[in-house]
């Protein structure tokens, strides 16, 4: 018990550090140190502006760019490539519900395991829905609903997000 109540006050003092004391584009290091120690897995040369809010799981590669305001909700998972975007105020909404019975019609909850592969672009204030895999290199554009996976070298947007193109190199 009260080692689970210490671990509980040192995340919250270091997300309040990353988020209050070391926010901005500067002290990158230092962020990406501090959330290696409380769990997160934050790769070599990644940069995270910050303020950031995350309750699930969170896998960042290397030389990644993470915006402002990035959201992880619920207890999921996101894993993030190497060589990223993330623009700013984008969520990652790795928690929801089955559909229940007229009563009650928020259901028995789950969790979503979320991936964005390697080199890719994710707009401001995409959000991210369900078990989806975003593919190698692809871009979401800014305000799109990911709510299905996305092949590689691939251009969408929408809400629903939905093919606008394929990429070349």
């Amino acid at each position: 018990m009260i080692k689970s109540v210490f671990n509980s006050l040192r995340r919250r003092w270091t997300m309040f550090r990353v988020n209050k004391i070391y926010k901005g584009v500067k002290h990158f290091e230092r962020k990406r140190r501090l959330l290696n120690s409380i769990g997160y897995d934050i790769g070599e040369g990644t940069k995270i502006v910050g303020p950031v809010e995350i309750y699930g799981s969170l896998t960042v590669g290397k030389n990644c760019w993470i915006g402002k305001n990035l959201k992880v909700n619920g207890n999921g998972k996101v894993i993030i490539g190497d060589n990223c975007d993330i623009a700013p105020e984008v969520t990652f909404q790795t928690g929801g519900h089955k559909i229940g019975n007229s009563e009650r019609r928020a259901g028995d909850g789950c969790n979503f395991t979320q991936e964005v592969g390697s080199g890719c672009w994710i707009c401001g204030r995409v959000t991210v829905l369900n078990n989806t895999k975003i593919g190698n290199s692809s871009v979401v554009a800014g305000c799109a609903c990911v709510t299905e996976s996305v092949d590689e070298n691939t251009l969408v947007g929408g809400v629903p997000a939905k093919v606008i193109k394929k990429l070349n190199d």
